[in-house]
């Protein structure tokens, strides 16, 4: 009895976990890069977004607080590049589709309005600016190059 009564806990938790992937953006999403006089950095611009340590919103880096648990359920590592382009279990790479950052789960979960499931950070407040979101979507749009 006990057995089945934590067995069906655990079930219902892992299926908890599977992650938002749904369909692209529609309607007030555009591929098309912002400002095509500035070729976004990887390195320099997107890479320190992502990486910096906030409060429930770096899950999915090896070095974050309660991020082992969230990168085994979902698969999903931002600590580089390479990673980040492999993405999570189920995702794979729809997290950064280079050219489409409409198609990018990486700009939906982070953009105001996803088209399906959670903002992130899961249950936190937003913590990229608009602007941080807009170099995110324009790096994408660019062909999100490792430079």
């Amino acid at each position: 009895m006990i057995r089945a009564i934590v067995a069906g806990a655990v079930v219902g938790a892992l299926a908890a976990c599977v992650p938002d992937v749904g369909a692209p953006l529609a309607g007030s999403c555009s591929d098309a890069d912002s400002d095509p006089a500035h070729a976004v950095s990887f390195r320099a611009e997107i890479r320190p977004v992502i990486a910096r340590p906030m409060a429930g919103c770096n899950c999915h880096l090896p070095t974050a607080a309660g991020s082992t648990t969230a990168i085994q359920l979902s698969g999903l590592n931002l600590s580089t590049l390479s990673n980040l382009r492999a993405g999570g279990l189920h995702s794979g790479a729809q997290v950064v589709v280079a050219g489409q950052p409409c198609s990018s789960i990486l700009y939906q979960k982070v953009d105001e309005a996803p088209p399906f499931g959670s903002r992130m950070p899961l249950g936190g407040p937003p913590y990229l600016s608009e602007s941080e979101i807009g170099l995110i979507h324009d790096w994408i749009a660019e062909g999100a190059a490792d430079n």
